[in-house]
């Protein structure tokens, strides 16, 4: 089993069935009828990153996103990228940027792209 939890006001978890080769999306995908959300794709570099959850969506201007934890660590790669093993535990936190605390994360990567993106 993986357990993927959403904190927050709009918060829910489900437990879904591991299965080889499963990453973070697929157990995403697994536990749709109980959690609603969005990714954004941004290239083959970065793949993919959860940018909704349950009607919240990630506010860059505001410097709001949602923190993607492997395993209760902030993690250093997308979803599409993090491979789970039977017992892991994935979540995802709406947390304000900071520089400093995010140094290395997938929310600093997720962060930069999205100032890319604005900036055009």
């Amino acid at each position: 089993m993986v357990t993927v939890t959403v904190s927050g006001d709009q918060g829910s978890s489900a437990s879904v069935e591991w299965y080889e080769g499963m990453n973070a999306q697929n157990a995403l995908e697994e536990a749709y009828s109980f959690i609603t959300f969005a990714v954004q794709y941004y290239g083959a570099d970065l793949g993919y990153y959860a940018i909704m959850f349950n009607g919240v969506y990630d506010l860059p201007n505001d410097g709001l996103y949602w923190e993607f934890f492997y395993n209760g660590k902030s993690s250093s790669t997308g979803i599409d990228s993090t491979i789970l093993n039977d017992g892991d535990a994935i979540s995802f936190e709406n947390v304000s940027y900071n520089e400093a605390t995010h140094k290395g994360t997938s929310l600093e990567i997720k962060h930069r792209a999205a100032q890319k993106l604005a900036a055009k």
